[in-house]
């Protein structure tokens, strides 16, 4: 066998080889990077309905404590505010620089806010009412601070989708 028959013969399995390989290291990074945003808009997603169902407690309370009718499923706030301190204290992984930002400027402002409500109030918690103004004063606070936040994370979350 000549040099040009083996060439002529090598040639094509070479090529179909590399070519083969290009496609599929392609392949990968495109797979990784489209895994990769998907559980960054899952943690998007997650996070602003976390902050909205902050806010939908917020005005059960209110609308609670005012009278009025109200669905009567509270949610279960605790554990929003827990989702919320874990992407505050995770989120640079997986969030923009400014979504991040926004996220742990609202749990910091809301974990002061709750402190300082326990520290100003406290001593007052003696009946049901105490009890309930304190959750409105609460809730009334919170909600405010997520207000804010929640439309620039919406802003921020749909410019980085472009």
């Amino acid at each position: 066998m000549s040099a040009a028959e083996f060439f002529r013969w090598f040639t094509p399995i070479a090529v179909g080889l590399i070519s083969a390989y290009v496609a599929s290291l392609l392949a990968l990074r495109k797979f990784k990077r489209e895994k990769v945003w998907d559980e960054r808009r899952t943690a998007y997603k997650e996070l602003i309905e976390t902050v909205e169902e902050i806010i939908y407690w917020a005005e059960q309370v209110r609308a609670s404590h005012c009278c009025e009718p109200t669905i009567g499923h509270e949610g279960d706030v605790n554990a929003s505010l827990r989702t919320l301190a874990k992407y505050s204290a995770t989120g640079a992984l997986i969030f923009s620089d400014k979504f991040h930002e926004v996220v742990m400027n609202a749990n910091i402002r809301i974990h002061k806010l709750m402190f300082q409500i326990d520290d100003e109030s406290m001593p007052d918690l003696h009946s049901e009412r105490e009890m309930a103004d304190w959750r409105l004063i609460q809730a009334t606070e919170i909600r405010k601070i997520l207000e804010e936040c929640l439309p620039e994370l919406i802003r921020v979350a749909k410019s980085e989708q472009i």
